[in-house]
Parts: structure tokens; C-alpha cells; sequence
């Protein structure tokens, strides 16, 4: 006998709600939820992938009353109306599903429920074996007979032999079940009383609604059950039409043919491109279809005189200047050379149809100071690049033709060949995130020049809200090309090996693409560096400030291993302190570190008030806010966060920087991140050292391990207020400009101002509320945030922002001008021509378009600060080296840079600072930096 053909029919508005709920706070860089279509398209993919269908549908609800309406018209009418974020996506949803060839099927009117039932019974009806593919309890009715249902969260598959095993009575009785019972969530009235076990119970007994009507005498000795089905007959009977999925609806005649619901080839093109604009990086790489590439020409070159002839090929075909030519070249620190006479933007034109290479390095590590050059790679012309082996393991190298070991060449002879190169500033080189490639060869010996574009960095000023600016992304987003992947050569996880492990023929091919990759990604990212004029920014800071990061880097910084293993200790006595209290105070022992368990403590065992759930219903959320409320009703909450804290200073600190102290120079070589924030605020990882505590007592004691080299003094330069100050300067405010000019406490003035008290009256509390407002201005806080800042009503929040405003007259014109600007252009730009673009500024949803208002509002702000603050560590920089000075900058953490100084340099480092800093940018207000030197990071803050 021939098996009966499976067709599965999705509930795609159940599969949305359960994707919503089950992935929260996911969205692209653009701002749009994307949450639910990740949800559900990985359900989906699940699906297709274990069950491979041969017949697939989709059913989703339409908006819009139904049928059930006109029987009931308070149907539904307790539901809550779809969020906004999940309304949003509904269309993103719907082009997934179409991009994998499944039908749509929808009516005006209906039901998903409804539509699923007459297809199902068509299906079966045509020998089809139907998989309703839903956890809805009312599709039970539906199950039969060829039908049967399927929940794919819980793997669990219902036939009529489980429905009555479940309930004790036939899929048919559900419908009876159901309408006794009613449903809160559709509104459905039922009996009032009665559950699902009475329920149950009665149906079976009497076989239906109707049946237990006929004999309602027999039911007179339980009264108060006799008495609810009396007086609600009606309701009763009501609810049972109202929960009877309609297997009879007139669909489209297109749809009589159930051939049509055989799977189709999915559209690859269609979904890698969704999944682009959605950002799901692995889905759209699953998806992607590399088009025919032209014949690629990489080849590995192991002798030395192989090499020279092709670095002079290299030379002859770029045409290359000498060094002492009169063209206009990029300086020893990587960015054009500026000049009295030509202009940044003339400079950075002039070199537009310069000749460039592009240059990478194949190394042991990610982090290039614990980094062994295993191999250098380069290319200047597309689909042709060259791979230099040097530190590969002899054994692991085979040649292609022959199994006799490929030679390497002498590391040194390869590098002093390729050092007039490479140190030549006459000669652009390109790189993918070239700072890394930088650090290696100077490790090397080799002081690298003419840095002159960072594709990584190219298409992070184009598009500074992108997730992921790496050259497997770039290349897929710009070239349509599916690179080599790292782990494709050297293996993952446990079986990962080291790059220099790698057979050179396998080596060869990564390598030289990594180099090709770059060079014609270049050749895009330039022109649109050169069309959204933003090549001053990229030429002038962006690489400029490469070189400057790049020594920080190396250098690094000391810490004293004794105290923050002494600190280590004492955070751990006296975690286990507090231990001991806090199963005194819980009455219990437990998992301090469990969510669960500290869930079960304070909500069932201590009854404190459950603040929010988890997204399992049985969960109880223990986050940061929930404990900071509860501390408001027991001192257990306090207690937990105090322990939570001393924890992650411990692990993040105390004992991972101990563990980061390099082997070699003994201090610790953080790394400067330019493309992650989309302000364009620098971060740092590796140990990000941008996130110590700055107020807390434990924060300045980690602050205090962090020192300068022995005899010299730790300095640290803090520009005071500098968001403001941008902010009276753009919006060109008379108070704000008057109170910098006069070098007032701003504060204080705002609180003058909005408070309307004189500056006599003004308390420490009146103080610290109009700083919060001011800063809240220069975030786009709004009135409930506000409220919530202060601990004040939403009603008197408004009041103050209604006063700011009313006195700040500037700040309130060129918030207004700002958003209408952003409007019509769709992006916002910074003082030194940083650009930001904004593409729901104008979108219908409320909630997005705030999002995007509030970033129109402190994008110029913060992006300007963080412009002058790169822009002051390249003068820094130069002055210093101008003046042949030994200080070295260390750090840049948010408004503050860092120095390590020897005493005798001090005066003068305090007139450079003055100098540079203080004169890096001409405002309508004077920039002021403080001061501090201590014998550590925490005495010089």
C-alpha cells in the first residue's frame, strides 16, 4: 500500500506570538524589532530541515472582526491589541515565508483556525495524511483520523489515541469541553465554575453540552453546580458555536488544487538578502549563492629570489615614486601629510587615483602583541595576490604537485626585502583592521608607513549603526563573495589548530584572498568614502589616528600584581562574609549564583512582591532592577547586590587582569576599537578598561593598581564637560555660552535657571537634579526617564524640561532644527563631518521613531566629543614626539586620556596639554581639560 501524502499546516499566528515572546530585545542596527522573525524563521527552518515536507502551508489571522464577532461582539474583546514591535515585523514575516515558497492562505473575516480546519479536511478527504503544526489546544477537535497534531516547542505529537488518554473523551468532545469551560484569553464566557476537570468529567458522563441540558435534573443534588448551568444555558451554548473551528470556508479557487501546496525550491537570492537587511549574519551566509567569480591567480612564493622579482613587478606596475618625489605622500604616522598651502580635502583627493597594494599578515594569536608572524600576503591587482610563508611548521607544508616538504624562506631575509616597502610612506598600503598588521611588523622590526585606508574602517564611517564590519561580511554585502572561512583551515574548538600548523598549501589560498579581498573592497569603499564626503574624516582622524592607537598598544600598561591579588583575596573573604549573612537573612542555604534558587528565596519563601517575570512562566526575573526595588522591603536584595558586585570585580578584574599581564614586557596591551560604537566613541577590550568603577570604592582600589613605571608619575587629562560645551556651541545658546565663557559651575547656573532660585539657594540635591537634566537633554530623555532619574512624577519631570527649555532657548531651537533637518536628509553629522544615518526618523511607529529622534538629538553631541578627543590624542602624539619627549600616552577612556610621564617632563607635558587639548578645536566656548598626577591611575583621576 502506498503511503498517504503528508501535508503540514502552520499556525504562522501561533508560531509568531511564541517567537515574540521567546526572543526579546533583538533588533538590527537600523532599530527595527527583528526578535519575532528571527523566531519564527529559525522555527521554520527547524521544521523543514528535520521533517523535509512535501506539501507545506501557512495560516496567519487577518486584523479585523470575523464571523465570531457577529455572534458575540465581545469576543475577544479582553485581548490587548498586537505590540507594536510585533505588528511591526508581520511583514518581514510574510516575505521569509514566500522567499521558501510556501503559501500564504488568509481571509478576511476567518480565522487561521478556521482556514486550517477546511484544509484539513479537504486534505484528508483527498487520502492526504494532514500534520497541524500548532500547541493550540482547540485544533484537539480537529483531530482525527489522517489528522493529527503536532507542537514542535515541545516535540509532542497528538492523534485522537492521546486526546482521549489526555481528557477522557473523543477529539469531537473537545468542542463540548471548550465551550463549558470558555476561554478568558478569547473572551469566551463558558460557565462560570466550572474548570476543565468538571468539565471533563460532565462531558463524559453525558456525551455533550446538549446531553448534560437533557438531564439537568439528574445533576439537582450538586446545587451549585445545577444552579450555574441553569442560569447559564445560554452562555453556555453560545460558547460552544463560538469555539467550533469552521471546516467549511469558501476559499480561493486557486487554492482547490492541493498540488499547490507542494514544496517549490526556496529562493536563495531572495532570502541572503532578506537576512542581509535583517542582519542575520549565519542565515544569510547559509543562504547565500556566490555568482561565478573570474579564475583567481594566488600563488604561494618560497625562494627569496622569486620574491624580489615579484616586489619589483609590484613596483614597475604601481609606478611607484620614490620616496623624495614632490607628489603628495602619507607621513611616518600613516595619514597624509598636511600642508600650510593644500587643504585636507584637496590632499585627499589628490591621492584618489594613487596606486595602493593591499597587505596582510597571517599570525599565531588575535591579539597581535602575543601574536608569531607565521606569513605575509599581498596583492595589488583583483583575483591576484601572493602568500609569503615564514613561520609555518616544516612538517605540516606539502606542496600541491608532490608530497616533498614545501621550503620556507628565512624569515629575515624575507623582511629585509620587504622592508624599503613597506617602510616607504611613498607607497599607500591597504588593510582590513591594518593596526593589527601594524603592531605584528613592527614587532618585526619593521615600522610600517603610508597606512593610508582600513576598509574595516570605511564601512564603519559609512555605515557607523552596522553590526560587523569583518572582511567576510564586506565581502559578501559588497563583492557577493563567500570568503575562505579561518576555521575552515585551522578547525574548531577543541580541535582548533594554530595558523602556523596549517599546511601551506591549505595557508595559500585563505591568505592570498584575505589580501585580494581587501584590495577590491578597497576600490567600492573609496569611491563611497569619496560620494558621502567623507574622506577629510577618514584620511585626517580616522587613519591618522591608526599609528596612535597602535603605540598605545604596544606600550600598554603596568599593574601591580601584588595588590590585585591582595584585592582578589579580600573580595573573596569577604564574599564569603557575606555568604554566612545571607542564608541567615534567607533562612536557608543556596545557590547565590542561581537565579532560580535566589527566585524561590525571595518570592516564595521570604513572599517578597514579584517584580517581572522570566520569559519561562514558572521563573522569576532577580535582574539588577528587580533587586534594587526589593531593597526598598527586606535587606536581603542589598545584600545579593553587594555580593554580585564584589563578583564581577573579582572575575573581571582582579583575577583576569592578573592573567593578562604579557609574559615579555610585563604590563598589560589593552586593544582600541574605531569600529563598534556608532557615535564614534572609541571602546577597548582585551581587557576592556573602560568599564572599572570610577565612584566606588572598589573601583578607585583596581584604579589604584594601575601605575606608572618606576620613577615616573601617572597623568591624566580630563576635558571638563565637554558634551556641553559642544552643545552651547551648536546650538549657539546665549546662557549656556555665557555661563562656559565665565567658566561658571553649569550645573549649578541649570539649576538657577530651571529651579528660578539664586545660586545662594541652590542645595547639593537641587544640584545633582539639574545635572541630571542637563545631561538628560544632551541624551533626548524624555519625561518619563527623566521621572525615573529622579525619582520624581512624570507630570513634574515635564515641568522641569518645559522650564529648561523656556530659559535654554538655543538648546530647544537646534533640538527642533536638528530633528526637522534629520527629516529631510535621513542622517545627522557631527562637527568634523562624522555621519550617522537615521532611516525610521520617519517611521510610523512611535516607539521607532522616538528611538530615531533621540539619536538625532545626541548623535552630533557625543559623535563631535568623540572627534575632538581622537583628534586631541593625534596632536598629543605629535607634539610629543616633536618635543622628543619620553612621556607616553597610555589610555583613552571616554572624556580622558592618560599618560605614564618622568618627572622632570611634567611641567612641560602639563603646556602641551593646555595647548593641544584645550586649543584642538575653535568653539563658541572655551574647551577646558583638568588635570590630576598621581603615583597611580586612581591619585591621577
Amino acid at each position: 500500500m502506498t503511503p498517504a501524502k503528508k501535508i503540514y499546516l502552520i499556525d504562522g499566528s501561533a508560531y509568531l506570538y511564541r517567537a515574540f515572546h521567546a526572543i526579546r530585545n533583538l533588533s538590527n542596527s537600523k532599530g527595527l524589532p527583528t526578535n519575532a522573525t528571527y523566531g519564527f524563521t529559525t522555527m521554520l527552518m527547524k521544521l523543514i530541515k528535520e521533517r523535509s515536507p512535501e506539501y507545506l502551508a501557512m495560516f496567519f489571522d487577518m486584523k479585523g472582526p470575523t464571523f465570531r464577532h457577529a455572534m458575540y461582539d465581545q469576543y475577544k474583546a479582553n485581548r490587548p491589541p498586537m505590540p507594536a514591535e510585533m505588528a511591526q515585523q508581520i511583514p518581514w514575516i510574510k516575505q521569509v515565508v514566500a522567499a521558501f515558497s510556501i503559501p500564504i492562505i488568509e481571509k478576511q473575516g476567518f480565522e487561521a483556525d478556521d482556514l486550517i480546519g477546511t484544509l484539513s479536511r479537504r486534505a484528508v478527504e483527498a487520502g492526504f495524511h494532514v500534520v497541524m503544526v500548532t500547541g493550540d489546544k482547540d485544533f484537539m477537535q480537529l483531530v482525527g483520523d489522517g489528522c493529527e497534531m503536532w507542537d514542535p516547542m515541545k516535540e509532542k505529537r497528538t492523534d485522537p489515541a492521546t486526546v482521549k488518554s489526555a481528557l477522557g473523551i473523543t477529539p469531537e468532545q473537545v468542542i463540548d469541553m471548550l465551550g463549558l469551560t470558555g476561554d478568558t484569553a478569547d473572551n469566551i464566557p463558558g460557565v462560570p465554575g466550572i474548570g476543565p476537570k468538571t468539565a471533563v468529567k460532565l462531558i463524559a458522563e453525558y456525551g455533550s453540552i446538549q446531553g448534560i441540558y437533557d438531564n439537568l435534573d439528574a445533576l439537582k443534588s450538586k446545587k451549585a453546580m445545577h444552579k450555574k448551568l441553569v442560569e447559564n444555558r445560554e452562555e453556555a451554548l453560545l460558547s460552544r458555536k463560538l469555539v467550533v473551528i469552521d471546516r467549511f470556508v469558501d476559499l480561493d479557487p486557486t487554492l482547490q488544487d492541493l498540488e499547490t501546496f507542494k514544496m517549490g525550491r526556496p529562493d536563495k537570492a531572495a532570502l541572503a538578502d532578506l537576512f542581509k537587511t535583517l542582519e542575520f549574519r549565519r542565515l544569510q551566509q547559509e543562504f547565500f549563492e556566490a555568482e561565478p567569480t573570474p579564475e583567481k591567480h594566488y600563488r604561494c612564493l618560497n625562494h627569496l629570489d622569486e620574491i624580489e622579482r615579484v616586489l619589483d613587478a609590484l613596483r614597475a606596475d604601481l609606478n611607484i615614486p620614490l620616496p623624495h618625489a614632490n607628489a603628495p605622500i602619507a607621513n611616518t604616522d600613516g595619514g597624509p601629510e598636511d600642508t600650510d598651502t593644500t587643504s585636507h580635502r584637496e590632499l585627499s583627493n589628490s591621492l584618489f587615483n594613487r596606486p595602493v597594494f593591499a597587505i596582510d599578515t597571517e599570525t599565531t594569536s588575535p591579539h597581535p602583541m602575543r601574536a608569531d608572524l607565521v606569513g605575509i600576503s599581498f596583492s595589488w591587482e583583483a583575483h591576484t595576490a601572493y602568500y609569503i610563508p615564514v613561520g609555518h611548521v616544516a612538517s605540516v607544508g606539502i606542496t600541491l604537485e608532490s608530497d616533498a616538504p614545501l621550503s620556507q624562506p628565512d624569515k629575515a631575509a624575507v623582511l629585509a626585502l620587504f622592508r624599503p616597502l613597506l617602510e616607504d610612506p611613498s607607497i599607500l598600503k591597504v588593510g582590513q583592521n591594518i593596526k593589527y598588521d601594524y603592531i605584528v611588523l613592527t614587532k618585526q622590526g619593521i615600522r610600517m608607513q603610508g597606512m593610508y585606508f582600513d576598509t574595516m574602517i570605511a564601512s564603519y564611517l559609512l555605515n557607523p549603526s552596522q553590526r560587523g564590519h569583518s572582511l567576510d561580511q564586506l565581502a559578501l554585502n559588497l563583492l557577493g563573495h563567500q570568503t575562505i572561512k579561518f576555521d575552515e583551515v585551522t578547525g574548531k574548538g577543541k580541535n582548533q589548530i594554530l595558523f602556523s600548523e596549517v599546511a601551506i598549501d591549505t595557508a595559500t589560498p585563505y591568505a592570498c584572498e584575505d589580501a585580494d579581498i581587501t584590495l577590491q573592497l578597497y576600490k567600492i569603499l573609496r569611491k563611497r568614502i569619496d560620494e558621502n564626503g567623507l574622506s577629510d574624516l577618514m584620511a585626517t582622524l580616522e587613519m591618522s589616528l591608526v599609528p596612535v592607537l597602535a603605540q598605545m598598544e604596544m606600550t600598554g600598561i603596568m599593574v601591580d600584581q601584588e595588590k590585585l591579588h591582595a584585592l582578589s583575596k579580600g573580595f573573596q573573604l569577604e564574599m564569603e562574609g557575606m555568604e554566612k549573612d545571607i542564608f541567615a537573612l534567607a533562612g536557608d542555604t543556596f545557590n547565590i549564583n542561581s537565579s532560580q534558587q535566589l527566585g524561590h528565596i525571595l518570592f516564595e519563601k521570604l513572599k517578597l512582591p514579584v517584580q517581572k517575570k522570566t520569559k519561562k512562566k514558572t521563573g522569576y526575573s532577580t535582574d539588577i532592577d528587580v533587586l534594587t526595588k526589593l531593597a526598598d522591603h527586606h535587606e536581603l536584595p542589598a545584600l545579593i547586590l553587594r555580593y554580585r558586585s564584589l563578583g564581577k570585580l573579582k572575575s573581571t578584574y582582579t583575577d583576569a587582569l592578573q592573567q593578562l599581564v604579557h609574559p615579555e614586557t610585563g604590563r598589560i596591551h589593552t586593544s582600541f576599537n574605531q569600529a563598534i560604537t556608532a557615535t564614534g566613541r572609541l571602546s577597548s577590550s582585551d581587557p576592556n578598561l573602560q568599564n572599572i568603577p570610577i565612584r566606588t570604592d572598589e573601583g578607585k582600589k583596581i584604579r589604584e593598581s594601575f601605575i606608572p613605571r618606576p620613577g615616573w608619575k601617572m597623568v591624566a587629562a580630563d576635558y571638563s564637560q565637554i558634551e556641553l560645551r559642544i552643545l552651547a556651541h551648536c546650538a549657539d545658546d546665549a546662557i549656556l555660552i555665557d555661563a562656559f565663557t565665565n567658566d561658571e559651575d553649569i550645573h549649578t547656573r541649570t539649576a538657577t535657571e530651571v529651579f528660578q532660585a539664586l545660586p545662594g539657594m541652590i542645595t547639593d540635591d537641587l544640584r545633582r537634579q539639574a545635572k541630571a537634566i542637563n545631561f538628560g537633554i544632551v541624551y533626548g530623555m524624555g519625561a518619563y526617564k527623566l521621572s525615573q532619574e529622579l525619582g520624581i512624577s512624570r507630570k513634574m519631570a515635564q515641568t522641569y524640561i518645559d522650564h529648561y527649555f523656556a530659559r535654554y532657548a538655543g538648546v530647544k531651537r537646534y533640538i527642533d532644527d536638528t530633528i526637522s533637518k534629520a527629516r529631510e536628509t535621513g542622517e545627522v553629522m557631527t562637527l568634523l563631518g562624522r555621519k550617522r544615518k537615521l532611516n525610521d526618523i520617519n517611521a510610523a511607529n512611535a516607539n521607532v521613531r522616538g528611538f530615531a529622534e533621540r539619536m538625532a538629538i545626541n548623535t552630533p553631541i557625543q559623535g563631535s566629543a568623540a572627534d575632538l578627543i581622537k583628534l586631541a590624542m593625534i596632536r598629543m602624539d605629535q607634539a610629543l614626539k616633536a618635543g622628543g619627549m619620553e612621556t607616553k600616552m597610555l589610555l583613552s577612556v571616554h572624556d580622558e586620556i592618560l599618560f605614564e610621564a618622568p618627572k622632570d617632563e611634567l611641567d612641560q607635558l602639563k603646556g602641551l596639554i593646555h595647548k593641544e587639548m584645550e586649543g584642538v578645536f575653535d568653539l563658541k566656548v572655551p574647551l577646558k581639560v583638568n588635570m590630576d598626577v598621581g603615583e597611580n591611575w586612581a591619585e591621577a583621576h
